[in-house]
């Protein structure tokens, strides 16, 4: 058994050390990309625990709050279940295209003392796209083939 028998075990325990790695790797990058975000009302039920850390808000955008200024500094409001419950958010960089009124969004960023929400990353959420069809409708050519 000499040999074969070290050679066994260095193996087994060079796999060990390879997947560990493998793992660590894996919950470090991962870490970011899963982290959840708070609704408007949960961040604000909070209080001010929250002020000055990096969090990850979701909501709707109200209707009419949006407004970019000659600096393309971008401001509006967010809410999520009530529309008397606003979260104002600031933010510079690039919108999505699909960004607008009445729209679902996450922010990322810290929120101020001010009440504001600075954001530093900006998501709008693609609607749906299913459609109900009519009954007697003509299939559309790259669907249901």
């Amino acid at each position: 058994m000499g040999w074969l028998g070290r050679a066994n075990k260095k193996l087994l325990f060079a796999i060990v050390i390879v997947v560990a790695a493998v793992g660590i790797l894996m919950g470090t990058s991962l870490k970011g990309a899963l982290s959840y975000y708070v609704t408007v009302d949960e961040l604000k039920a909070k209080g001010g625990a929250e002020y000055g850390d990096r969090v990850r808000v979701g909501g709707k955008v109200v209707t009419g709050t949006i407004v970019k200024d000659s600096a393309n500094n971008l401001s509006f409001a967010i809410y999520h279940s009530d529309v008397a419950n606003t979260l104002p958010v600031r933010y510079k960089g690039i919108v999505p295209d699909i960004f607008g009124d009445d729209k679902d969004v996450i922010v990322e960023g810290r929120w101020n003392t001010d009440g504001s929400f600075y954001a530093t990353n900006l998501i709008s959420q693609h609607p749906p796209e299913f459609v109900v069809s009519e009954a007697n409708a003509t299939p559309h050519p790259m669907i249901n083939r």
